[in-house]
C-alpha cells in the first residue's frame, strides 16, 4: 500500500513538473510572438539637421612665461607681469568675470651634463582664459596683452553664446529630414508611416557639434593683429536622431 501511495506521489509531481515547463514554454512563446509582433513592420531611418550660425563669442588664453635662477623672483616677476596684462584687457573693454585663471605651473630647468646634473633655474607660466564678448574685438584684445607683457597666446576659439537655441533648431531639422526619409522610402512601394514608434537623439551625448576655429599664434605673429582682425568662420551646429515608424 505504501508502495503505491509512494507511486502517486512521485507521478504526481512529475505530471506537475510537465505541466510546468509546458506553461513557461507557452509563456515563452507567446513573448516571443508577441515581441516580433512589435518589431514587425517597422522601418529605421537616420535624421541630420545641421544650420551654419555665425559665432558671437569667443575664447583666447593668454599667458605669461618668465624665468630666473631662483623660483620666488621668477613668481614674482610673473604676478607682475600679469597683473599689468590683466588691467589692460580691463581698458579694453573684458569684465572682471571674463577672466579666469586657466594652468599656473612652476618647474625647474635642468640642464644634463656628463658628471652630474645642474638646475638653470625656474619657470613660472600663468595662463587665463579670456571670454571676449564681442568677436570683432579679438584682435585688439590680443594686442593689448601683448603690450602688457604677454608672451603667449593660443587656443583662439569661436563659439556662440546660446547654444541651446541653436541646437532645438537643428534637432527639429533632424527630425525633418527622417520624416522625409521614410516618406520618400515608404511611397515606392505604396504605404504610408504612422506617427514615429520611437526617437532616439543620437548627437554624441546630446550637445551640439561644433566645428571650431582653433589656432596657436607664436610672439612674432602678435603685432599684426592689431592692425589686422581675427575673421572667425561660420560654425556648424548638428543633431542627429534614430526615428522608427510603423507602417
Amino acid at each position: 500500500m505504501k508502495r503505491i501511495f509512494y507511486g502517486f506521489i512521485i507521478l504526481s509531481l512529475v505530471v506537475g513538473l510537465f505541466v510546468l515547463d509546458s506553461h513557461d514554454l507557452l509563456i515563452k512563446e507567446v513573448n516571443a510572438e508577441s515581441i516580433s509582433n512589435e518589431e514587425k513592420d517597422l522601418l529605421t531611418v537616420y535624421g541630420i539637421g545641421t544650420i551654419k550660425v555665425k559665432p558671437d563669442i569667443a575664447y583666447v588664453d593668454v599667458g605669461v612665461e618668465t624665468f630666473n635662477e631662483n623660483a620666488r623672483k621668477a613668481q614674482l616677476s610673473n604676478a607682475e607681469i600679469m597683473n599689468k596684462v590683466v588691467e589692460e584687457l580691463k581698458k579694453a573693454g573684458i569684465n572682471k568675470e571674463d577672466i579666469k585663471t586657466n594652468t599656473f605651473n612652476i618647474y625647474k630647468t635642468v640642464k644634463y651634463e656628463s658628471k652630474e646634473n645642474r638646475i638653470e633655474g625656474y619657470n613660472v607660466i600663468n595662463i587665463i582664459k579670456v571670454t571676449v564678448r564681442d568677436v570683432k574685438k579679438v584682435g585688439q584684445i590680443i594686442d593689448a596683452a601683448n603690450r602688457a607683457g604677454a608672451n603667449r597666446i593660443s587656443n583662439i576659439r569661436f563659439s556662440v553664446a546660446d547654444e541651446k537655441n541653436y541646437y532645438k533648431k537643428a534637432l527639429k531639422l533632424a527630425m525633418q529630414d527622417a520624416s522625409g526619409k521614410a516618406s520618400a522610402i515608404l511611397d515606392t512601394f505604396g504605404a504610408k508611416a504612422d506617427k514615429p514608434y520611437s526617437i532616439t537623439e543620437d548627437s554624441y551625448g546630446g550637445g551640439a557639434i561644433y566645428r571650431e576655429s582653433t589656432t596657436t599664434y607664436s610672439n612674432d605673429m602678435l603685432k599684426s593683429f592689431a592692425a589686422t582682425p581675427i575673421e572667425a568662420n561660420e560654425l556648424e551646429i548638428t543633431a542627429r536622431v534614430v526615428v522608427k515608424y510603423k507602417y
